[in-house]
């Protein structure tokens, strides 16, 4: 089409219209679409094969600090976890350790992915005492007694069977310190006890170690039921020794002293002695201890 204006002619045009945009603009989106599907699927399928080459299966362990467990265990337990070395996370790798092994206090565990390999620091838990569980069943005959071995804050290491209990800690423990209590509620390997006569005994037993290192190795067992009355069982020396939650340092140390300077003749005169007699040594009170339960000798 043209047209004349000031003596010039301009051609004008009618642009062509576009026949079906929309339906193009659904197809390239569909295209769009399809593609993009394509290449995520592509990419997970590539990292899933690459990610096995990071599976549990290939993965080696360095451990270091670890006594009561083998490699072998720990792998074992580790094998119900760990799952693939670049997902699985340090800390709860370290946690499930923790939960599942009793002995394992720490676990400092770091990744080295290009070499496929855990390693694994251990800290464990050492055999401190033994802890011995009496039913509140008055009759004897019906009390029914348990035994775990405990570390010095009181985290079961173990349960012991009774039948051979003394057995497996001579063999394997050496001599250890026997803490009494009392409950129908026994507890768990693999957690603190809560039991507060159990907290005052290895209490007591680490004052001891510290301030008392002689008189801790003469020491049996302690029985802390009564926080007033503490008994202590020492080996060599057949007197219940009693102390108070309130004074265990100066008791102990006055014991200490008294063992030292009278022990020979306190054993002298329980063999002189004729009539069946139960002897104490109360050190409960802060600068006084007594001898007590001996018949006179005339």
């Amino acid at each position: 089409m043209r047209r004349k204006r000031d003596g010039y002619i301009r051609q004008i045009s009618m642009p062509a219209q576009r026949l079906g945009k929309r339906a193009n603009n659904k197809i390239y989106f569909l295209r769009r679409v399809v593609f993009a599907v394509a290449i995520v699927l592509t990419l997970a399928f590539i990292g899933k094969i690459v990610l096995s080459f990071f599976g549990a299966e290939y993965v080696s362990l360095e451990l270091s600090g670890n006594i009561y467990y083998t490699d072998v265990q720990i792998y074992d337990a580790l094998g119900k976890q760990l799952q693939n070395i670049v997902t699985d996370s340090e800390e709860q790798t370290s946690i499930y350790l923790k939960k599942k092994l009793s002995y394992i206090k720490d676990a400092h565990v770091t990744k080295h992915v290009m070499k496929r390999m855990l390693t694994i620091e251990i800290t464990e838990r050492e055999p401190f005492a033994l802890l011995r569980v009496d039913s509140t069943a008055k009759a004897s005959i019906d009390r029914k007694s348990s035994f775990f071995l405990v570390d010095s804050e009181g985290h079961v290491l173990k349960h012991i069977d009774k039948g051979d209990g003394n057995l497996q800690i001579s063999d394997q423990f050496g001599e250890v310190v026997l803490l009494r209590a009392v409950s129908d509620e026994l507890p768990k390997v693999g957690a603190a006890v809560r039991m507060s006569e159990v907290a005052l005994g290895l209490e007591i037993l680490k004052t001891a170690l510290l301030q008392e290192r002689n008189l801790a190795t003469q020491i049996e067992s302690i029985d802390a039921s009564d926080s007033q009355k503490i008994k202590l069982q020492l080996d060599t020396f057949p007197v219940s020794v009693w102390l108070a939650a309130d004074a265990i340092e100066s008791g102990l140390h006055h014991i200490a002293l008294f063992l030292q300077q009278h022990k020979t003749q306190v054993l002298q005169r329980i063999r002189e002695n004729s009539v069946e007699t139960q002897p104490y040594l109360d050190a409960r009170f802060q600068d006084t201890i007594y001898l007590g339960g001996l018949a006179k000798i005339e």
